[in-house]
């Protein structure tokens, strides 16, 4: 069951997020893809799951043809896990060709190849809200959440991607809710491991 503060909340960030266009949505969007791509590089990430954008969230389309490794989609199973299925970078999120949408009208990829999660360096996850300490608010169905929790030996690094807008000061946190290693936005970086408690 939904907590209502979470829920007003999740309004409130959805409708900031999609309240970003324009020329500058596409500046803070293209100052977002330069951070994460130095973060990735910097951190030696090669295998990523990412995400195509929906419901406002920041597209990763450059990035995503810039980077130099594997790229894997996720896909929501039957049972509301997700799985992590190839997809070529340069045309993993593309409209124009018919693509495989899932029950949400989220792009997901049709290639059979797959990877579990504990086998990749990192999982790039889109975000309603966030805050300095890594707590990440989603869409409220609980996917990312079940991935990350099933994570372990040699974990992925969990990676939320948002806009600046999107920080709030603390967020509601439940004892399933999974923290976020790093939140890459347009201004900035952060590194959740670090932030205070």
């Amino acid at each position: 069951m939904l907590k209502p503060e979470k829920a007003a909340l999740r309004k409130a960030l959805r409708s900031r997020r999609k309240a970003l266009g324009g020329f500058p949505r596409f500046q803070a969007t293209r100052r977002l893809e330069d951070r994460l791509e130095r973060l990735t590089r910097g951190l030696s990430i090669t295998s990523v799951a990412a995400y195509c954008a929906f419901d406002g969230e920041p597209e990763l389309d450059g990035w995503l043809k810039r980077h130099r490794g594997q790229i894997w989609l996720p896909r929501v199973l039957p049972d509301h896990r997700l799985a992590f299925h190839h997809a070529d970078p340069k045309s993993a999120c593309s409209r124009r060709r018919l693509p495989r949408t899932n029950r949400f009208g989220i792009i997901e990829s049709a290639d059979p190849r797959q990877r579990g999660l504990n086998s990749l360096d990192a999982l790039l996850i889109p975000l309603v809200g966030f805050d300095a300490h890594g707590n990440r608010l989603g869409m409220g169905a609980g996917f990312y959440d079940r991935a990350l929790a099933q994570r372990h030996g040699r974990r992925p690094l969990a990676i939320g991607v948002a806009f600046a807008c999107q920080e709030v000061d603390s967020l509601p946190v439940d004892p399933w809710d999974q923290p976020l290693d790093y939140v890459v936005t347009d201004t900035g970086v952060i590194d959740a491991r670090r932030s205070p408690d």
